[in-house]
């Protein structure tokens, strides 16, 4: 199972472990990588759109697994700026049609309160993502950090995208809850869920500090069926640090 959820992130984890970037451009994947992982140290709002632009041409969205952690990170985003949304969608709605749904799924599981009209206003200029943004109108809109982690490790790496973007605990602390799963039986998706959450935890728990910070800290009020696999979770990343390695 560890071969398998490696690869359920790998192509996210493959653009956020490239570290030594040049800054100021986004002409590779090196650069775009570390810029959007280290994001939430020095946000820079004005240059977002130029970012997913980027990761568009160089084909970073169009793998359907690749897209979730960019949806979280538009998310993300628009709900630290919510003043930005307007600007960020109009230099955004020229994405190819097979990269617009970042867009349009950033914007509905963002805390942006005109989300909805927003988006209605999208409607005519996506002409063939119509009926999927009709069918989001016509329900309930839930933040990011409320969709059910049951749908599949995409949650996970949208709410990975979501911590990107904006740095806080919350997302961190809702992909600690799914660790239990990790022995559940006879439930496979939790079971890759909560992998997932375990394999991912440890990677950025060695690559940021927040994240190592909210796993120490977290230990003191969770229940114990997460903080015996959240100990585990700290020992293996400060292990891995100690002998220079990454997941």
């Amino acid at each position: 199972m560890k071969t398998f959820v490696r690869a359920l992130l790998f192509s996210w984890f493959l653009v956020c472990s490239l570290a030594f970037a040049a800054e100021g451009n986004f002409s590779d994947a090196n650069s775009l990588g570390h810029w959007i992982t280290y994001y939430y140290s020095n946000p820079e709002p004005h240059r977002v759109a130029e970012a997913i632009r980027a990761a568009s041409s160089q084909g970073f969205m169009k793998d359907g697994r690749r897209a979730p952690p960019f949806i979280g990170f538009v998310a993300g985003v628009i709900s630290k700026n919510p003043s930005t949304a307007q600007s960020l969608a109009e230099q955004l709605v020229s994405l190819p049609e097979v990269d617009q749904p970042v867009l349009i799924l950033g914007i509905w599981y963002s805390t942006y309160p005109e989300a909805k009209p927003l988006l209605k206003r999208l409607a005519q200029s996506m002409s063939k993502h119509k009926k999927m943004i009709d069918h989001l109108l016509a329900n309930d809109r839930p933040s990011l950090l409320e969709l059910p982690l049951e749908k599949g490790s995409w949650v996970l790496d949208a709410l990975w995208g979501d911590f990107m973007a904006t740095g806080d605990d919350a997302p961190i602390v809702r992909i600690i809850s799914a660790l239990p799963w990790i022995n559940v039986r006879g439930d496979t998706s939790r079971l890759l869920v909560g992998g997932a959450a375990r394999w991912s935890l440890i990677s950025n728990a060695i690559q940021h500090k927040p994240v190592m910070a909210v796993c120490q800290r977290e230990l003191a009020s969770q229940p114990g069926e997460v903080t015996a696999v959240l100990r585990e979770v700290i020992a293996e990343a400060e292990k891995d640090m100690r002998e220079g390695k990454t997941k």
